[in-house]
C-alpha cells in the first residue's frame, strides 16, 4: 500500500508564508541606538522579500553563502529568512572571533556577499584583503558612517541596505527543495579552527516546530520572545524561525547587552520567554529585581551549567528556575531540556534541584545514548553509568562542512560523538559529568572538572570557577581552580579549601586555587579553558 499524503516540503519559505499571513499584526520589536522600533510582521515579510529579490539581482548562484556581522535587529531578521527564500545560505558571522579566526570561516564558507553593521566596518574593512571570496559589501547604516568605495579592495561593491532595499520589487522567489541548505554556523573553535555545520530547510523547519511543543519551549502565539543568544549561536538558538512559525511577538535585543538594557527591554516589551547563556543572565537577573516580571513564563539557559545561585535568583523573581537546556552548533541548538516531569512533585525542593541542574529530557526527535569508550557498548539508563554521550536526529550533523565522509565525528552506526561524558537516569534525565577533555585523570581516578566547578560556585562568595588538570609527577595530573569572587566578598583559598571539604570526594581537593578578576571567556561565552591551560598548566607539579 502507498500513502496518500501530499509531498509539501519543510522549508523555511513555508514558515515565512504562515507568519504573513495569519499573523501579519504581530509585533517585531528591535533595539536600535537610542530608541525601540516596532513593526508588524506584514511590513517585515514586504522588506523581506524585497531583499530575497535584490539578493537574486546580485547574479549570485544557487547557495551562495551570505554572511553577516552584525547585532541582532528586525534587518538582521530579514536578512536570516531572505537568504534561504532566495537560494542562499545564511551565515551569520561571530563579531567575537579573533581577526585569523573571522578570516578563517569566511573563506572556508566562501561567504560572496556580507550585510555589515556601520558600528562594526572599522572591523571588518580592514580585513576585506585577506577575504578571497567576498564580492560585496552591504553596509547596515546606523551610524551614518560608511566606507567610501574607493577605499575597499578592487572587485568588491559597496551597497547602502535601505537603498538596496528601496530599489528592489518584493516579487517573492521561495525556494521548496527541503534538502537545500539554508544556513551554516561555526564552532566556537576551542580546539582549532572552527567548524562549519549547515542546516538544511527541512531541518531548520524541524528544529523551529519543536521549539512549538509543550514539553518543549511551547512557543505560542500568546508569547514575547526575546532571543539573547546571538544570531551566530546557531541562528540564536533558531528562536527567531520558531517564533515567526507560532506567530509570536518578537523582541531583538540589538547591541546593548548590559544588564539594565535587558532587563528594561523585558519589563518593557512585556517578554514571557528568553534565552542566554549564564554569564548573560548573571547580568541581567540582579537588574530585574524591583522591576514587574510578571510576564515572565520561562528563561533558558544554555552552553554551560547554571549556579545554583543564579536559579534561586530566578525562582525568586519569577516563581521558576532558569531552565537548562543542552545542545551543540552541531545538533541545530535544542536537544534537550531540563523541565519538569508531570510526577514530580512540584513542591519537593530536592527533586526540582535535581532537575534543575540536569540538562534534562530529549527534546522530540532527538534520540540519546551512552558508550563505554570505542567498543560503543551502550550503558544503561540508571543514573550511574557514565559514557559518551551520542545523538542522532533530523537536526544533528552527521559531518562538518567540507569534511569527508565518513566524519570522525560520526560513528559507524550514525550517532553523533558530542565528546561530553553524561549519564542517563530512568527517567531519561542527562547528567553532564565532563566534557571528555576536560576530565582529570588522578592516580588513576577519574575528578570531572563540571562538579568541582559546581561545589565551587555554591559558596555564596564565588562568583565563577573554573577547574583544569595540571601536571603533576606523582599523580599523573591534579586539579587546579581559577575563580572569581562575587563584589565586595573576600575569602582566602585556605578558607575556601576549609569550606569545599566535607562537601566533595577527598580527592577531588584542588591542589591550587587562583582568584582572577574575571575569567577568559571564548567568543561563545564560555570559559575559556585553553587560555587558563596555558596560564596555569605549563609547569608540572610534584
Amino acid at each position: 500500500m502507498q500513502h496518500t499524503m501530499q509531498a509539501l516540503p519543510l522549508t523555511v519559505a513555508q514558515l515565512f508564508r504562515r507568519a504573513k499571513r495569519p499573523f501579519g499584526q504581530k509585533r517585531i520589536y528591535s533595539a536600535e541606538p537610542g530608541a525601540l522600533t516596532v513593526t508588524t510582521y506584514t511590513a517585515w515579510a514586504e522588506r523581506t522579500e524585497r531583499l530575497a529579490s535584490a539578493l537574486r539581482g546580485m547574479g549570485l548562484e544557487d547557495g551562495a553563502r551570505v554572511g553577516t556581522f552584525a547585532s541582532s535587529t528586525v534587518r538582521h531578521l530579514e536578512i536570516s529568512f531572505a537568504a534561504p527564500l532566495a537560494g542562499y545560505v545564511f551565515h551569520p558571522l561571530n563579531v567575537r572571533l579573533p581577526e585569523d579566526q573571522l578570516c578563517y570561516v569566511v573563506n572556508n564558507a566562501a561567504d560572496e556577499v556580507i550585510f555589515v553593521d556601520s558600528a562594526l566596518l572599522p572591523r571588518l574593512v580592514p580585513l576585506l584583503g585577506s577575504l578571497k571570496s567576498v564580492r560585496r559589501l552591504v553596509v547596515i547604516n546606523e551610524t551614518g558612517a560608511s566606507p567610501a568605495a574607493e577605499s575597499l579592495p578592487p572587485g568588491i561593491g559597496l551597497s547602502d541596505y535601505e537603498e538596496l532595499l528601496a530599489a528592489a520589487p518584493a516579487s517573492p522567489y521561495q525556494v521548496e527543495d527541503e534538502m537545500a541548505a539554508a544556513s551554516v554556523c561555526y564552532t566556537s573553535g576551542t580546539t582549532g579552527n572552527p567548524k562549519g555545520v549547515v542546516y538544511s530547510q527541512r531541518s531548520l523547519w524541524l528544529h523551529a516546530m519543536s521549539l512549538l511543543q509543550a514539553d518543549t519551549a511551547a512557543i505560542s502565539e500568546s508569547d514575547t520572545v526575546l532571543p539573547l543568544v546571538p544570531f551566530f549561536h546557531a541562528n540564536a538558538w533558531d528562536m527567531g524561525y520558531a517564533a515567526v512559525a507560532a506567530g509570536a511577538d518578537l523582541v531583538l535585543p540589538g547591541a546593548d547587552l548590559s544588564g539594565p538594557a535587558i532587563a528594561s527591554l523585558m519589563e518593557r516589551c512585556r517578554v514571557t520567554c528568553a534565552t542566554a547563556v549564564p554569564a548573560l543572565w548573571s547580568r541581567i537577573l540582579p537588574e530585574l529585581q524591583g522591576r514587574d516580571t510578571s510576564s515572565l513564563r520561562m528563561l533558558c539557559s544554555g552552553g554551560s551549567a547554571v549556579p545554583t545561585r543564579l536559579t534561586q535568583l530566578c525562582r525568586e523573581l519569577t516563581g521558576s528556575p532558569i531552565m537548562q537546556v543542552w545542545g551543540m552548533t552541531e545538533t541545530g541548538a535544542y536537544a534537550s531540556m531540563a523541565r519538569r516531569r508531570p510526577h514530580i512533585d512540584p513542591t519537593d525542593s530536592a527533586a526540582l534541584a535535581a532537575v534543575a541542574s540536569s540538562q534534562g529530557v530529549p527534546v522530540a526527535g532527538v534520540e540519546f545514548r551512552i558508550v563505554q569508550g570505542e567498543t560503543l557498548q551502550e550503558l544503561p539508563w540508571d543514573g550511574e553509568s557514565a559514557g559518551e554521550l551520542q545523538c542522532r536526529g533530523p537536526w544533528v550533523t552527521r559531518c562538518y562542512h567540507g569534511e569527508q565522509e565518513p566524519s570522525a565525528s560520526v560513528t559507524a552506526d550514525g550517532w553523533f560523538r558530542t565528546g561530553d561524558a553524561a549519564s542517563i537516569d530512568h527517567e531519561g534525565y542527562i547528567r553532564l559529568r565532563d566534557r571528555l577533555k576536560d576530565l582529570i585523570k588522578s592516580g588513576g581516578e577519574w575528578i570531572p572538572s563540571v562538579e568541582l566547578e559546581a561545589a565551587l560556585e555554591s559558596h555564596p562568595g564565588v562568583e565563577s570557577a573554573a577547574v583544569i588538570g595540571v601536571p603533576s609527577e606523582r599523580w599523573d595530573e591534579r586539579p587546579i581552580a581559577i575563580i572569581t569572587l562575587v563584589d565586595g566578598c573576600s575569602i582566602a583559598p585556605d578558607e575556601l579549601l576549609d569550606w569545599l571539604r566535607p562537601r566533595i570526594v577527598k580527592f577531588w581537593l584542588p591542589d591550587e586555587i587562583h582568584v582572577l578578576l574575571e575569567l577568559p571567556m571564548t567568543s561563545v561565552g564560555k570559559v575559556d579553558k585553553k587560555a587558563l591551560r596555558h596560564s596555569f598548566a605549563l609547569e608540572t607539579r610534584p
